[in-house]
């Protein structure tokens, strides 16, 4: 896979210039450059480099390195990680368990300003899924997410959704390519929320985060042929 051929890269590039613990990581735009990728690429990358305790992400400040390059085993032995299905089944699982709480609290705690840089969210995710410019979209859902944690006015959710958002572009990756079902449903879903918070209606938000998420697991079930995510709550939202 792509993935792993720049995970390679990646360890490479570390050993080749002798990074030692505590240094720091270009970001990931110059390091997309240097490896010939995408910055999502690089950021699942990093990412399954974090899992592993190589790397620490600190958020506004950026990505060091934990251990000496030179130390870094195998990337065949050390980095193996689940499969691209059970990698977006656990994020729409965990999305379905914690997001519809965050979301339902955002409709009541939310500023005026807040729901307008949501909507902006919004505007940007639209405009990337016509470009199909996955890094982008990716940025917006995740900032769109963050943002609705922020309104709750609880540090520790905000935690939580940035753990949530983490890899979320191997999600966007598997869908951008499917105009309709993104737009029609993903998409949709998304501004139903929107409106739901700027109306302060909490239950119907949440409400509508469930069914965006049960939608998206009714449709993976369908092409792969089995039920996709069996957990209590969602199976009403799945045939």
């Amino acid at each position: 896979m792509k993935k792993n051929v720049v995970l390679t890269d990646l360890v490479h590039y570390m050993k080749d210039r002798k990074f030692k613990k505590g240094d720091k990581l270009p970001a990931e735009r110059e390091l997309a450059g240097i490896l010939g990728t995408s910055r999502s690429t690089v950021r699942e990358a990093m990412r399954r480099m974090e899992e592993r305790g190589v790397l620490t992400a600190r958020r506004g400040s950026g990505v060091y390195i934990n251990r000496d390059a030179e130390s870094v085993d195998s990337v065949e032995d050390d980095f193996q990680s689940p499969d691209e299905d059970s990698r977006i089944k656990d994020l729409l699982e965990s999305r379905f368990l914690v997001s519809p709480v965050i979301i339902g609290c955002a409709a009541v705690r939310a500023t005026e300003g807040e729901i307008t840089a949501l909507q902006d969210c919004i505007v940007r995710m639209s405009r990337a899924i016509v470009a199909r410019e996955l890094d982008r979209l990716s940025e917006a859902d995740s900032e769109f997410h963050r943002l609705l944690a922020v309104m709750t006015r609880n540090r520790r959710m905000v935690g939580i959704m940035d753990q949530l958002n983490r890899g979320n572009e191997i999600f966007w990756e598997y869908f951008i390519k499917n105009d309709e079902f993104v737009n029609n449903v993903i998409f949709a879903g998304y501004v139903g929320i929107v409106n739901a918070v700027k109306r302060r209606m909490p239950e119907d938000a949440a409400e509508l985060a469930r069914r965006n998420i049960g939608d998206v697991c009714e449709w993976l079930s369908r092409i792969k042929g089995a039920r996709y995510c069996d957990i209590p709550g969602i199976l009403k939202y799945t045939k």
